[in-house]
């Protein structure tokens, strides 16, 4: 329930000025409390967004895109050699 006081504290606030959620506005708890800055959280429409940039990134990948499923969760392999 911490996460859904976040998003709908975020949209409120939003919706009560007349405007949009912007780009990093809403943190839910998981992504602001990972050290290592792995969960990132946006809006993939926005290609400005650094969630959508992320996504577009050579190694980004999605689990069962080969079949067709597009589910709006990618993944990001650790690069470890960056010369091959």
């Amino acid at each position: 329930t911490f996460c859904t006081q976040r998003i709908y504290s975020a949209k409120f606030g939003a919706d009560a000025e007349k405007r949009a959620l912007k780009d990093g506005e809403l943190v839910p708890a998981c992504a602001q409390s990972c050290p290592a800055d792995a969960i990132v959280f946006g809006d993939l429409n926005d290609p400005e967004s650094r969630v959508a940039k992320l996504a577009k990134e050579n190694h980004s990948y999605r689990v069962l895109a080969e079949i067709g499923v597009g589910p709006s969760v990618f993944y990001q392999p650790k690069v470890r050699n960056r010369r091959a």
